[in-house]
């Protein structure tokens, strides 16, 4: 997303993105402009492109802060909080987010794609390392913070597992600190509404930390290159042929790529008709859409029933979409999915503390195990570590984004959904032993 020595940005000219913006400012300032799904989609690709864009060029931002995204995150909820964005086209981002859920749509190309571009025989290797990878983030979570807690603030392990390690690495907002905070008034008799206002607080201050983790991990492999892949590799032992790309010069048509978007979609629909009819819950635990919509995409890939030519028309339908769609999603998330107001008033010296002890424990467990079962230590810790302790889908597509390692997504939704069902059932015992 840079300018060019011919004043191009992202292969348009610099003057069309003046006019683009001159539009954006005109018809948002002025109240004409439209609140429908190709207004916003428009205004909101305008601005998350211009400030990503900046954000990838300006030296300390792009090398030190995380980029665009975290620049984009920051003004976007900045802009909201302070009513510089009129409430009219607020409440149109939220519904593009929220109502019409474009966010789920662009998650499901990135999980999907990302699971097709992977071999069947690395796949399966990769997914059996990966759960002990997971429980390795959330022991070193657990033992870091309980040591924080007890030495710097004499807090109790309960406190310390039930306010702070259980929310934070429970899988999000939505699939984690909602449904814990009804565990934990089921099995306490105390209000959950309390419990989810202190959770959440820990878990938005959190999610921010990690994605500035996320970028010191990026940082890290730079300078260490053995310790990660290229950015899509979690195994350290890769074959010859680890990719559909690698494996075999595939040829795919515009039909594939029609044919693969319709599978994507209808992956989404039956993970859907899984988590809420079919198999809603497992051992008493509630199994998120994602999470199948994970398992669905891994069966499709390891069963063999897709051709090659579709699976890379799948590919490549993420791959032309995520050029304008990526701007206009993570502008959406800075909008409506971060409150700038609950940031501020959740930060304390002592969830500050706690939550850098969590997100360091979770790095060094996932990068160890990870390690041990043949992946790259760095890309482990991210997916394994920083994936369980953010505000599950949106968190990691922002810290992915941040540690330029968007092709991980299929690893990153393991750990936020499946590792978060996990860490529910643990919610359970947890609240019954210290609650």
């Amino acid at each position: 997303m840079g300018v060019s020595k011919k004043y191009e940005w992202m292969g348009l000219p610099l003057l069309t993105w003046v006019v683009l913006a001159g539009i954006t400012v005109l018809g948002m300032y002025s109240g004409k402009m439209g609140t429908d799904f190709g207004s916003t989609i428009f205004w909101l690709t305008v601005i998350g492109a211009i400030i990503m864009g900046v954000g990838n060029q300006l030296p300390i931002v792009k090398d030190y802060l995380g980029g665009g995204p975290l620049l984009l995150l920051l003004l976007g909820s900045f802009a909201t909080w302070a009513k510089l964005i009129p409430e009219a086209y607020v409440e149109a981002a939220n519904n593009w987010m929220s109502g019409i859920n474009f966010q789920a749509f662009f998650l499901t190309l990135l999980i999907v794609s990302a699971v097709m571009a992977i071999e069947r025989k690395i796949l399966l290797k990769s997914l059996v390392g990966y759960l002990p990878c997971i429980l390795g983030g959330l022991v070193g979570a657990t033992i870091m913070a309980a040591a924080a807690g007890m030495i710097c603030f004499h807090l109790s392990i309960g406190d310390i597992l039930m306010t702070y390690v259980m929310p934070i690495m429970g899988g999000g907002s939505a699939a984690g600190a909602l449904p814990m905070s009804s565990i934990y008034e089921e099995v306490t008799g105390k209000d959950k509404d309390v419990y989810y206002g202190i959770a959440m607080s820990a878990l938005m201050v959190a999610n921010i930390l990690c994605i500035f983790f996320a970028v010191a991990l990026d940082l890290l492999g730079k300078k260490f290159p053995k310790m990660t892949g290229d950015g899509s590799q979690l195994l350290r032992k890769k074959n010859d042929k680890d990719s559909i790309g690698d494996s075999e010069q595939v040829t795919y048509s515009l039909e594939d790529m029609g044919n693969g978007m319709m599978i994507m979609a209808g992956c989404w629909v039956f993970a859907g008709l899984c988590s809420k009819w079919f198999l809603p819950k497992i051992f008493g635990v509630s199994i998120h859409q994602y999470a199948y919509l994970v398992i669905i995409a891994v069966g499709l890939n390891i069963s063999g029933v897709l051709s090659a030519k579709l699976r890379k028309g799948i590919c490549k339908v993420y791959d032309v979409m995520k050029v304008w769609l990526t701007p206009s999603v993570f502008a959406g998330m800075a909008i409506s999915l971060l409150d700038f107001q609950s940031f501020i008033d959740a930060l304390s010296v002592k969830t500050l503390v706690l939550s850098v002890a969590i997100i360091v424990g979770c790095i060094l467990g996932s990068a160890l195990i990870g390690y041990l079962v043949g992946f790259y230590p760095i890309d482990a810790a991210m997916t394994g570590g920083l994936c369980m302790a953010n505000m599950g889908g949106s968190g990691d597509m922002l810290i992915l984004a941040a540690g330029n390692r968007m092709d991980l997504m299929t690893y990153a939704s393991i750990s936020s959904r499946i590792g978060g069902a996990i860490v529910l059932a643990i919610s359970g015992v947890v609240f019954g032993m210290f609650g």
